[in-house]
């Protein structure tokens, strides 16, 4: 069996559709027919129902907090770890969401913050653009780095950026961890490809005997640039 973990951003979901993205998305589709796909995102449950694509087996989403078993229900062991988690961290998350958004009144950059919420218990930080401008992404994302950094939280948070999505989250909750727990669940896996087009996926396609990356993705390129400015790790 191959299994194939997936990030659906800019792979099968693309924020901005066009002919060029759909015979993209759909030639991923048909290169990974065979292969038992896992998604590896950002998004909730309700979110995945809009990725074109047929997620059977495992999931695991909100960046690794949450792992959804085959029978379609949440792992109750992941969940008490990631519960566990959010609950030592939510004084921090809940601040790094006031600062987020008083960096966007101040700025005034039309940003969308929102405060992510699991298990009555606060999760993660989102920022989003309506219209995906990234340079108010990066603008947002260099004043929190610098809160981070001049705070008590630094060892607490992750800042994690990409294009069109600035998130801050518990350091304790990590989506190769949950791509890792996963790996341990599957039996008879003959291969594994992990599939990113973002930074942030470096340390779950390591985990994976191959990697599969858009041409123009900045894992591709050289130096650590996009290291530097994608994570606050």
């Amino acid at each position: 069996m191959i299994v194939a973990f997936i990030n659906p951003r800019a792979t099968l979901l693309h924020a901005s559709e066009s002919s060029e993205t759909d015979r993209r998305s759909n030639g991923l589709n048909i290169l990974l027919h065979n292969a038992e796909l896992i998604p590896v995102t950002d998004l909730d449950e309700e979110g995945l129902l809009g990725v074109p694509a047929a997620f059977t087996s495992w999931q695991v989403l909100l960046r690794g907090a949450v792992v959804i078993g085959p029978d379609g229900l949440e792992d109750e062991g992941w969940r008490r770890l990631s519960l566990e988690a959010q609950r030592s961290s939510e004084q921090a998350i809940l601040l790094a969401y006031q600062a987020a958004d008083h960096i966007e009144q101040l700025g005034q950059l039309g940003l969308e913050v929102s405060l992510i919420v699991r298990s009555g218990a606060p999760l993660l930080v989102r920022i989003t653009h309506a219209h995906g401008l990234e340079l108010a992404l990066r603008q947002a994302a260099t004043s929190l780095r610098e809160w981070l950094n001049d705070g008590p939280f630094s060892s607490a948070l992750t800042l994690e950026v990409t294009p069109d999505t600035v998130t801050v989250l518990p350091r304790d909750i990590r989506v190769e961890g949950a791509v890792n727990y996963v790996l341990s669940q599957l039996r008879g896996v003959t291969l594994t490809v992990g599939v990113s087009a973002e930074t942030s996926d470096r340390a779950f396609l390591a985990l994976c005997d191959y990697a599969l990356l858009p041409g123009e993705s900045q894992l591709l390129e050289q130096g650590g640039t996009a290291t530097e400015a994608d994570d606050l790790d």
